[in-house]
């Protein structure tokens, strides 16, 4: 946004638009004066030009401080979100800015990548998900072509044009850039979405506080100055010597007619728009210091008024970082390792992360991530591994909760929620490779020991073998580690004590996601908390979710649906909710939400969806975003009462001294002087206010 459309914009506040009524009434006055000398006041000029600085400085200096307030927070933005394509310059593959990247310009893309522009693969075959596009959650095939035929095409389903946004999921291959920037088909969505947000610019519920304020001052100051108005020509005809002639009431009238406009103006704080500004203007480097990226404004100001947050577990109550640590085996026994090679394979061939140059697993998922981590310090040699075996592989469906790979032989590695597949089990492997039948006691002993590691907070997956009807679990179940983050029990016990109630939404088993809830604090009364599950919540009417969310603590085995559903139900309410959220399928709800808060490693389909990004994926940055949006709301309250106070007691001297007989004691000179000069050095005094902790329990 340029600085002049800032400067036109600050003049939708309702308390300029006052003063600019004020200014035209002045002018009108003034000119008649030229005509009619009774009612000319006499420094009409002084006065005219006084109320024209009084805008000047009100809307300059809040544009300059929203100009400024946004240059660094896009420069934020665009430092943090700065991404990185492969490309070929002068016969040698280099790492540049995607905004570098020009028409006909050769691009490597691999597995995990996210494609930079429009373009034609010519040469290699690729899966993407389209998903940021289309919201398709299926994997398309791209194959290479040798013609430009479809260089402008815009069809999805396109054999090889790929188009900017997709992912990546399998293979890798070299595509030609044919559109780049916003004239591909993801600007267009982008500059769509941007379009609609300057048509239905949504307003934050300070603004909202502050228009109801507004309303009211502006009442009372329109009261104020009616009856002064009056008072001043009944008293004043009360009080005449001479005859009252038609020149002489008019002249009073323009006289009421001015101490009105004198009145109108000492109502109107004409330093709150600074104030705001000022506010927001010295928080926005601050905020980004403690890991919080400001993308909307006005949705940061609601979170002082957050009533509710719906979190994420992993990586935000959650460390993040997965381990695997033990095995429950096909007949139920506890190992703590397994090596054998066809095990290493189902868990590194059906796996979308890679290993870097350093020797450590990057990319994909955090399970993904896992479990190559775990192949990698079992001595796991990926060149060793043929890759070219591999028919198709599709990632993580938060839908099916599984991912598979595909081999030629037909042979299907599945890898997924235990509970999806236990089932259809047929037989088991033990650690050194032997088969064995999968029997209804072997289910009930895998199913208990199941239990007692979920209570012990660990995150369950299965890995198994499908192939001539025979259903082979592999290794039984995997146990995974994710710690409670350390500062994560004392955030959600201040969240709590803010009055803020944390629902944790995760895709984990009932029984893991209890644990963590408990651990975590989340959980306190057994008795009076509720703990939901998909399955129980989709089965659930908005009337019966209405009357349980109150009491609402986790939802277990969510999908991505289900977190807006909650958003929308609780706004019902008139709460004012948080979500948090980092993969595509959360952007609906982060949108949704009054506060989406992305993860800093999320994907930037989430990040442009929320309103706030946490750049270190806590909970306790949230924390921070509430205080300071607190602080801020607090500063912006106690200028408010300061300001009023001045303006209140000037007002009734007004109001009295007609009925006293006196002259209005403040001319409008005078009135501005206060309201400004001073009011900008109260405004720079309470907008430095420090963080108080003590304003999350207020």
């Amino acid at each position: 946004e340029s600085l002049w459309s800032m400067f036109l914009g600050a003049f939708d506040d309702i308390w300029i638009k006052v003063l600019c009524a004020a200014l035209v009434l002045k002018i009108v006055l003034a000119v008649l004066g030229v005509f009619v000398p009774a009612l000319s006041g006499g420094n009409d000029v002084v006065e005219i030009i006084s109320i024209i600085v009084a805008i000047a400085l009100a809307t300059g200096f809040s544009t300059l401080s929203e100009y400024r307030n946004s240059s660094r927070s896009e420069a934020l933005q665009e430092e943090y979100s700065k991404t990185f394509a492969k490309v070929m310059r002068n016969g040698k593959l280099v790492n540049i800015l995607t905004s570098e990247i020009v028409k006909g310009d050769t691009i490597l893309v691999q597995a995990g990548d996210k494609v930079p522009v429009d373009g034609l693969l010519f040469e290699g075959k690729i899966k993407v998900s389209q998903a940021a596009l289309n919201g398709e959650s299926r994997d398309e095939t791209k194959s290479a072509t040798t013609t430009m035929e479809e260089a402008e095409s815009t069809d999805y389903a396109s054999a090889c044009k790929i188009f900017m946004g997709s992912v990546v999921t399998s293979g890798e291959g070299y595509m030609v850039a044919t559109v780049i920037g916003d004239d591909s088909e993801l600007g267009k969505i982008n500059k769509a979405l941007t379009d609609d947000d300057e048509e239905e610019e949504r307003k934050d519920t300070s603004s909202l506080k502050l228009e109801v304020v507004a309303a009211g001052i502006g009442k009372l100051g329109v009261s104020a100055a009616a009856i002064a108005g009056v008072l001043h020509v009944v008293l004043s005809l009360m009080r005449a010597n001479q005859a009252i002639l038609v020149v002489s009431v008019l002249l009073l009238i323009a006289e009421a007619v001015m101490l009105m406009a004198s009145i109108v103006i000492m109502a109107v704080p004409e330093g709150l728009p600074m104030m705001n500004s000022l506010v927001q203007s010295m928080n926005t480097e601050s905020m980004y210091k403690k890991n919080i990226l400001v993308s909307h404004k006005a949705a940061f100001s609601d979170s002082a008024y957050m009533n509710v947050l719906f979190s994420d577990k992993t990586g935000t109550i959650t460390q993040g970082n997965l381990s695997l640590v033990e095995f429950i085996t096909g007949d139920g026994n506890i190992v703590n390792n397994i090596q054998n090679r066809e095990f290493v394979e189902a868990i590194t061939l059906n796996n979308l992360a890679k290993i870097s140059s350093e020797g450590k697993a990057i990319g994909s998922n955090n399970m993904d991530r896992a479990l190559l981590s775990y192949a990698i310090a079992n001595g796991y040699d990926d060149s060793k591994n043929d890759h070219e075996k591999v028919e198709e592989i599709s990632g993580f469906d938060s839908e099916k909760k599984c991912a598979t790979v595909k081999l030629k032989n037909g042979l299907v590695y599945w890898k997924g929620a235990t509970e999806n597949i236990l089932e259809d089990v047929t037989h088991y492997m033990l650690p050194d490779g032997e088969e064995r039948e999968f029997s209804a006691e072997d289910k009930k002993k895998v199913e208990e020991q199941m239990l007692v590691e979920a209570k012990r907070t660990m995150k369950l997956l299965s890995v198994a073998k499908i192939s001539d009807g025979k259903t082979v679990l592999m290794a039984g179940v995997l146990c995974l580690r994710d710690n409670v983050r350390t500062d994560a029990i004392e955030t959600v016990q201040i969240l709590n004590s803010a009055g803020i109630q944390v629902v944790m939404v995760t895709g984990d088993a009932e029984e893991t996601a209890f644990a963590i809830a408990k651990e975590a604090g989340i959980l306190k009364d057994e008795k009076k908390d509720v703990v939901l599950t998909h399955d129980q919540l989709e089965k659930m009417s908005d009337e019966e979710l209405k009357k349980v969310l109150p009491n609402l603590k986790v939802v277990s085995r969510a999908k991505p649906l289900d977190k807006k559903r909650l958003v929308s139900i609780s706004q019902q309410l008139d709460n004012v909710c948080g979500m948090t959220g980092d993969g595509v399928n959360d952007a609906p709800a982060l949108k949704q939400a009054d506060i989406g808060f992305a993860m800093g490693d999320g994907t930037a389909v989430a990040q442009e969806a929320g309103d706030v990004v946490i750049l270190n994926n806590s909970l306790t940055s949230i924390k921070d975003c509430v205080l300071n949006s607190r602080t801020m709301a607090k500063s912006v309250g106690k200028f408010l009462i300061f300001q009023l106070t001045v303006n209140i007691s000037t007002l009734l001297m007004n109001i009295i001294a007609p009925i006293l007989g006196w002259t209005e004691p403040f001319s409008i000179v005078q009135i501005l002087w206060i309201n400004l000069i001073m009011d900008t050095l109260a405004a720079m005094a309470f907008g430095g206010e420090p963080i108080l902790d003590r304003y999350m329990k207020d």
